[in-house]
C-alpha cells in the first residue's frame, strides 16, 4: 500500500457507517494519551527547563492542538454511529 493509499484511507475512516480495522486497540490508545498528556503537563512545571514564558505557552499550545485533533480523528475513527 503506497503513501497515497494510507491517506485516502486515513480519510476515509471519518465518514459516517466506517471506521479504522482495530476499534478496540484505537479506543485504548486514546484513552491512554488523555492521562499521559496530564502526566506530562504535571512533569513540566516541576522540572527547571529554562525556557521563557512564550516558548513554554508555544509548546503548551502545540500540544494541546495535537491532542484535540488526534482525540478527534480517534472518536470519529473508532465508531461507525458518528462522522463527517
Amino acid at each position: 500500500m503506497n503513501l497515497l493509499e494510507k491517506l485516502f484511507a486515513a480519510c476515509q475512516v471519518l465518514k459516517a457507517g466506517e471506521s479504522l480495522k482495530d476499534p478496540a486497540m484505537w479506543k485504548n490508545i486514546q484513552l491512554l494519551m488523555n492521562p499521559f498528556l496530564l502526566i506530562l503537563g504535571i512533569a513540566a512545571q516541576f522540572i527547571g527547563i529554562e525556557i521563557t514564558e512564550q516558548q513554554l505557552n508555544a509548546i503548551s499550545y502545540g500540544l494541546a492542538t495535537l491532542a484535540v485533533v488526534g482525540n478527534t480523528y480517534f472518536t470519529l475513527g473508532t465508531s461507525k454511529k458518528v462522522g463527517i
